[in-house]
């Protein structure tokens, strides 16, 4: 994913009064400037994607030792939230009985509580409890066949957000109905990008850009600029990538849709976001971007508009390109989001 925009604003005011004594001659080596900022990139493959931070520091020993801590969170978090390794803590849980108190660990409580939240706000469409979709739709892509309507049928039964139940204080949680599988692939990257970006701040780094597939959390912004050139990638009136560069800076920006994953079968072209009341991809192209305080929100919110275009988030600026029935391309933006 959950989970808020963490900053540290110190400022420190220094009254100085004059006195009949001489201030002491400082030291080349107190007059000395600082050692300019300088640029630092890194990458790690994680999560089904590429992680890339973009930061800057005064040295690179600093600058090393923030980006390692931060891809130890990020890795953190994949072995919480991951459905791919079975030794995950989501995949244990998903093994558990339904009807039981499940402990869970910070990170983990963390993220479905934040889940379940965006999830009531968001009237469903983005549901952490669709893992068995999600599941059936990596095997459509493998083999090429839709999954079979008996198979639906029971996991539209093992489904629902409103059937997963927190018990005391978010320690643990219940699964009301057997054979729940939850997938967090909405929101676990936006939640990594999160704790990344604070990772940073704690090592003395704040001028720092995350990115992880359609999630970028963004710091200050880089030396002697209004902030960071982001790249906003949405379809243009020939159903292809337009490109758009947009500045930003100490927010989170999330891109979600089918522009990369799909899958043609039968005919019809499937995206890998799935529709909680008709089990299968969405069928109609779409792209949905959303601007905010947190990575966590943005990125489980833009899933959510894929599936529900008119949904609407006045803490979030959110924009929608989707194809109307009629063949053309038709756009929802908040009243919020820049028209330039």
């Amino acid at each position: 994913m959950k989970t808020a925009l963490y900053q540290i604003l110190v400022l420190t005011v220094l009254i100085v009064t004059t006195s009949q004594c001489r201030s002491p001659r400082k030291t080349p080596a107190e007059t000395a400037e600082a050692p300019a900022l300088q640029k630092h990139t890194y990458q790690q493959s994680m999560m089904g994607t590429r992680f890339f931070i973009t930061l800057y520091a005064h040295d690179k020993a600093q600058a090393d030792k923030a980006a390692r801590a931060a891809f130890l969170f990020a890795d953190d978090v994949n072995s919480a939230c991951s459905d791919y390794d079975v030794t995950s803590e989501l995949m244990k849980l998903n093994a558990a009985p339904s009807m039981k108190s499940i402990p869970l660990s910070d990170i983990l409580s963390d993220i479905l509580h934040t889940s379940l939240e965006i999830s009531a706000i968001s009237k469903g469409a983005y549901d952490p409890t669709l893992g068995h979709h999600s599941y059936h739709w990596r095997m459509a892509r493998k083999k090429g066949v839709l999954p079979k309507a008996d198979q639906i049928a029971r996991a539209k039964a093992a489904s629902g957000w409103k059937r997963l139940m927190f018990v005391g204080k978010r320690q643990s949680i219940t699964k009301l109905v057997p054979n729940m599988r939850l997938d967090l692939g909405g929101i676990a990257k936006g939640y990594a990008a999160d704790g990344m970006l604070k990772t940073l701040i704690q090592h003395g780094i704040t001028q720092a850009s995350i990115t992880a597939g359609g999630e970028v959390r963004l710091g200050d912004a880089p030396p002697d600029r209004e902030g960071w050139n982001i790249s906003l990638k949405t379809l243009d009136s020939t159903h292809q990538l337009s490109s758009k560069t947009i500045v930003l800076s100490n927010c989170a920006i999330s891109t979600s849709g089918d522009l990369y994953q799909s899958i043609t079968i039968d005919g019809t072209r499937y995206s890998h976001i799935v529709n909680p009341d008709t089990a299968l991809g969405l069928t109609t192209r779409k792209s949905a971007t959303v601007i905010g305080p947190d990575c966590t929100h943005t990125d489980a919110l833009a899933t959510a508009l894929c599936v529900d275009p008119t949904l609407q988030f006045p803490k979030f600026k959110t924009l929608v390109i989707y194809e109307h029935t009629d063949g053309t391309l038709k756009r929802i933006q908040s009243e919020n989001w820049s028209r330039k």
